[in-house]
């Protein structure tokens, strides 16, 4: 099941530019309903069906999770319908990487009033090896009613979360008086990080940005952690930024704020 590459919102007057289906007439038959759809949306007060993309806790970056499609049947009989469902990887320019999990379930029953809720396992192996810095996943639900032909559709923006970056702050913060900032991250993921590095500035903590390397892989599990030393030139509340990059995991960030004392008179 391949997913569109122009996704928006999960109303009922929501649209896709252009949902790929594989092949057969009746799926192509369905593309050409949900363009129509997108000419003629519904009225929002009309009875009928609903679907929308529910998320899961844990949603971290390394982990396998769960989402779901939770559809609505808003009238006073029985639905059966088709339930198409799918995430892809993506990024903030709406460039659509590879898909990291799908499922088409051809008789989903619907009794009147009733709502019904589909799990779509995420797994890393899929999502892992293919993720941005942006840290996205795209899902998307397609929900036909055989009898009526109707189409409803669910879109969500899927965000998977990196590890936090502690930063401790060793010495006493005050202007033109060395300090140390103690860098630790903890890898999440279940193979080994190379090619660490961190990168720390913050306006009047640093003379631009320091960088420092570790020398040897991070083993899943254990501590990425360095030590680097700042001179604060201004004094007030200063912000410290710190970045954290390599060969599989990227694009990690996490900030401290710093009250620096200014020079005693």
């Amino acid at each position: 099941m391949n997913l569109c590459s122009s996704w928006h919102t999960n109303k009922r007057s929501s649209h896709c530019g252009g949902f790929l289906l594989a092949g057969s007439e009746e799926e192509k038959a369905v593309l050409e309903k949900v363009k129509l759809r997108k000419a003629y949306p519904p009225a929002e007060a009309e009875e009928g069906l609903k679907v929308r993309i529910k998320v899961s806790e844990g949603m971290n970056n390394g982990c396998d999770f769960d989402i779901f499609a939770v559809v609505n049947n808003n009238a006073d009989r029985e639905r059966t319908c088709r339930l198409m469902f799918g995430a892809r990887v993506a990024s903030y320019n709406g460039t659509l990487g590879p898909e990291c999990g799908s499922k088409d379930l051809l008789n989903v029953s619907l009794p009147p009033y009733a709502e019904k809720s589909v799990p779509l396992r995420i797994l890393y192996e899929k999502y892992g090896g293919c993720l941005t810095q942006d840290n996205m996943i795209k899902a998307m639900a397609v929900l036909q009613d055989y009898e009526t032909r109707e189409i409803v559709l669910g879109v969500r923006n899927i965000y998977v979360k990196n590890p936090d970056i502690r930063i401790r702050i060793l010495g006493e913060p005050a202007q033109n008086r060395k300090l140390v900032a103690e860098l630790t991250l903890t890898n999440p993921l279940p193979s080994p990080l190379s090619g660490c590095v961190f990168t720390m500035e913050g306006a009047g903590l640093t003379r631009g940005q320091k960088t420092q390397e570790l020398d040897s892989p991070v083993e899943p599990g254990e501590e990425a952690k360095v030590r680097m030393d700042f001179v604060p030139q201004q004094s007030g509340l200063r912000k410290l930024v710190v970045d954290f990059e390599s060969d599989k995991l990227t694009g990690v960030k996490g900030y401290r704020n710093v009250i620096i004392a200014p020079v005693s008179q």
